[in-house]
């Protein structure tokens, strides 16, 4: 059993590029915070689908509208807040706690006296601490309760929140403090007080005189996201008035944690949060209801640390890159815009299932570039690849014949002129589809008429004659040897050419024909130079081509008069080597004509062996070398040329092998037009 290819396991080069690339783009955007607000979005529209059903045994004493009314303008006395507690008090609650500052001596020490008596009756209150700045320096400064409500609290704790940098709140430190991180939460007192959870609030108190003076900067410790149990005025509350002046049923305070804050608009504790609607804060005292709340039910959100959350980024970030190599463009682009739907809700879901937190922006916004990244690469390879396949274009089908332009120009080419280039192609092949179909048309006509004649002297009784059978054997002959230099010509491949000596090789062609000049009494003229012309080419093709040239001057010169043989030089780019014999000068209609495939030729003195294909192959021969073809008339001379790309040699280089002078083969015989 043979064992499967390794390497074919693991990804292409190409895809670990891209995923390298998405890499960096993601932990770049995790790092640098680009899209924070992409991920407090996530995080809020999360925490709209995570509420919970609301205990009631968190209730809230509102400083609201019907309160301020009731007793006018706040700040009020505080005997008001010892006759509330009182009033509490004699319910038994699980705690009582006030998110109400009393960081300054009020105006009237009878009533913070009562207010302390109340707060030592009940045993269970919890009061604030302020961290602000103060003075003129703009320090900052612990401001807790004055020195005989703090004596009579059952414990302080802090009531500020951390305000990302859009003004929501969506996060806390457990412990804050300036100089050292002392202060535990009001929350998390009002817990300890109620014995629902685990807590310190004796640390605080301890070093309370110490830390009212201005330290050097804040420091805060385990910070924690805030689980919201709903949305604003959701946790049940009742008027300051009410609980102050009615004569509420027993029980309404018994085993619940209660908090005193304001509500009323007005007064300015507000917050916005992930779960209030827009134009519609939280009051502060919610908040911290909430807090309470979610610190009970130990729901409070840690953010992944730092390393854990990048590496989670780089490997989602490649997530895109199992299924965009395998799908088409419209199956990937629905593929991709489904995972970061999916991703993003399921980063939205997560901190209300596990209690974990992972900002996602860096790995959405590589699910986002992921497409079209992969959709560049992809085109980039098929560029590539449509331009490998347009350079075997270009060697098919010549310039003149194909409508395209040189491969020089094809870097700045769009797309849509590359498919202009195929559809060229595409009718050049055509074109030569139908020359085939014709060829073969041909060829069942010409070939079998020739072939047939000598069968049926070879089947007739009567005695054959060999010199009767020799004429159309070799005509036949001649046939399959042009079809076949041509079919040649068609499938030369410019990349395989090699240098050749151009000189040598049209002298070789002079050699073929000589015996054919001595027979028709022509003098060949040689106007070559005798310094060596270096082309690339195919040898036996381009001496092919010349022959055909000489051939045709010799059957076509009037008796008697010369065929020269020359060449000239046309700069730097191109060679071009030519025949000339005398002659009438040809119209528009014939010098159209001649280079096409099975062309009747310039006039009568035509060969009875001409099958029309001498002077295409020469035009094949010279588009496929790069070059052209083509006649001029003028002073009763008819020039045939071909022009090649010429190539610069350095001195003293060795010419290619390759032979130059070969021996004549015998049973052969040139091509004519």
């Amino acid at each position: 059993m043979s064992r499967p290819n390794r390497r074919a396991r693991w990804p292409s080069a190409e895809v670990l590029r891209v995923a390298l690339l998405l890499g960096v783009i993601a932990v770049a955007t995790s790092v640098s915070g680009l899209l924070v607000r992409i991920d407090h979005l996530i995080f809020d529209i999360g925490q709209r689908l995570n509420w919970r059903a609301m205990p009631a045994d968190v209730l809230i004493v509102a400083v609201d509208k019907e309160s301020l009314d009731r007793f006018g303008r706040w700040p009020w006395p505080r005997f008001w807040h010892a006759r509330l507690l009182r009033k509490l008090c004699a319910d038994k609650p699980a705690a009582i706690g006030f998110n109400v500052a009393f960081s300054e001596q009020s105006d009237d020490p009878h009533a913070d006296r009562l207010l302390a008596e109340a707060m030592a009756a009940c045993g269970n209150v919890v009061l604030p601490l302020v961290i602000e700045f103060a003075g003129a320096g703009g320090q900052l400064v612990e401001s807790p309760p004055i020195r005989e409500l703090s004596a009579a609290a059952a414990g302080i704790g802090r009531i500020g929140v951390r305000l990302d940098a859009d003004g929501v709140v969506r996060a806390v430190d457990l412990r804050e403090g300036v100089g050292t991180a002392t202060w535990p939460l009001l929350a998390s007192e009002l817990l300890r007080v109620a014995r629902q959870s685990p807590g310190d609030g004796a640390a605080g108190r301890a070093v309370l005189g110490a830390r009212s003076s201005a330290g050097a900067r804040i420091l805060r410790e385990s910070p924690q996201r805030l689980a919201y149990s709903g949305p604003p005025r959701a946790v049940p509350q009742l008027s300051y008035a009410s609980a102050v002046d009615l004569d509420l049923p027993p029980g309404t305070f018994a085993g619940r944690i209660v908090l005193v804050g304001a509500t009323a608009v007005g007064l300015g504790d507000a917050v916005m949060t992930p779960v209030s609607p827009p134009g519609q804060p939280m009051s502060g005292v919610e908040v911290q209801a909430n807090l309470v709340l979610s610190m009970r039910e130990g729901r409070m959100i840690d953010d992944l640390p730092l390393p854990v959350g990048l590496l989670c980024t780089v490997l989602l970030s490649a997530v895109p890159l199992f299924w965009l190599p395998r799908l088409m463009p419209l199956p990937g682009l629905l593929a991709s815009i489904a995972w970061v739907l999916f991703l993003s809700m399921a980063c939205g879901l997560l901190p209300g299932l596990t209690q974990i937190w992972f900002a996602p922006s860096g790995a959405l916004i590589a699910g986002v570039l992921a497409f079209p990244l992969w959709s560049w690469r992809r085109l980039e390879a098929v560029r590539r690849h449509f331009d490998e396949e347009l350079r075997e274009l270009q060697t098919i089908f010549p310039d003149r014949r194909s409508g395209t332009a040189s491969l020089a120009k094809m870097g700045g080419l769009s797309f849509e002129q590359r498919i202009a280039w195929v559809l060229a192609a595409k009718k050049a092949m055509r074109d030569l589809e139908a020359q085939r179909n014709e060829a073969l048309a041909f060829i069942s006509h010409d070939l079998r008429a020739p072939l047939a004649s000598v069968v049926c002297q070879l089947e007739s009784e009567a005695e054959c004659d060999p010199q009767r059978l020799l004429p159309p054997l070799r005509r036949a002959l001649a046939m399959a040897q042009a079809f076949l230099w041509l079919a040649r010509a068609e499938t030369l491949d410019r990349r395989r050419m090699k240098e050749i000596e151009l000189i040598g090789l049209l002298d070789q062609a002079l050699d073929e024909v000589h015996l054919l000049a001595e027979r028709r009494q022509t003098e060949l003229i040689r106007r070559l130079p005798d310094e060596p012309v270096w082309i690339r080419g195919d040898f036996q093709s381009i001496e092919r081509c010349a022959i055909n040239l000489l051939d045709n001057a010799l059957n076509y010169a009037p008796a008697g008069t010369p065929v020269a043989i020359g060449l000239d030089a046309y700069g730097e780019e191109a060679i071009r080597f030519w025949v000339e014999n005398d002659g009438p000068a040809l119209s528009a209609e014939q010098i159209e004509g001649l280079f096409q495939q099975f062309s009747s030729g310039i006039g009568e003195a035509r060969s009875t062996s001409s099958m029309g294909l001498g002077l295409y192959f020469v035009r094949t021969v010279a588009e496929r070398h790069g070059g052209q073809a083509g006649v001029d008339c003028r002073a009763g001379k008819i020039r045939f040329w071909v022009s090649l790309p010429a190539i610069e040699v350095e001195q003293g280089e060795p010419p290619c092998p390759g032979p130059l002078r070969r021996q004549r083969e015998t049973g052969t015989s040139s091509f004519l037009s």
